[in-house]
């Protein structure tokens, strides 16, 4: 049976992560317990879900606990495979306790995966960064990120002295070839006999 791999990266740095392989055939409700899990949510907690855009603007709200649905001598389970329209499906996840409140963008990284013998799916198979919900682990985080931001923007390039020494060789060379003369020849077909308009 395939399985599908999602990211589920903390909306504001996604160098913060986990990526979760899990089975078409899993609800929901599978998929919620598998990331409060990787991410250590407190028990007490709320989430809502919901279908997005490319952009990661709410459409339509899932009913995290939705219910199978008998349909005549069938039953229905509400699987995720229903909610899969494109093969880079992205929904919005809604974190919510008592101290805090944030987001967790979710996108369909794979549909293809193999089925491994003997997994307990579904299985958070890749972790990056702290849980947001570990305040004092998630600003030592930011505040390394920002540092190593700030040397990447202010550092120098070494091919710049270079580009500045090419600048000022034209500049000389230029001066040795026309030098003064050159700055005023191309005047020098306006300049006809400019005595004669005196007044």
């Amino acid at each position: 049976m395939a399985v599908y791999k999602f990211r589920v990266a903390y909306e504001d740095d996604d160098n913060i992560f986990r990526d979760i392989e899990i089975k078409p055939s899993h609800t929901f409700r599978d998929l919620d317990e598998c990331i409060a899990q990787s991410y250590n949510f407190p028990k007490d907690k709320k989430s809502r879900l919901y279908k997005s855009n490319d952009r990661w603007l709410k459409l339509d709200e899932i009913n995290i606990d939705e219910k199978p649905v008998k349909k005549k001598k069938e039953i229905h389970q509400p699987m995720i495979i229903h909610y899969i329209d494109d093969p880079h499906q992205h929904f919005l996840y809604e974190f919510e306790s008592k101290k805090q409140t944030f987001n967790l963008l979710i996108e369909l990284l794979s549909l293809n995966g193999n089925e491994k013998a003997g997994v307990d799916y579904p299985m958070m198979v890749r972790c990056s960064g702290p849980s947001p919900v570990k305040k004092d682990d998630l600003m030592a985080h930011l505040s390394k990120k920002e540092a190593v931001d700030d040397d990447e923007q202010y550092a120098v390039d070494e091919e710049d002295d270079d580009v500045e020494g090419m600048g000022k060789e034209g500049d000389e060379e230029g001066e040795e070839e026309g030098g003064d003369d050159a700055d005023t020849s191309e005047f020098d077909e306006f300049n006809i006999e400019g005595e004669e308009f005196d007044r």
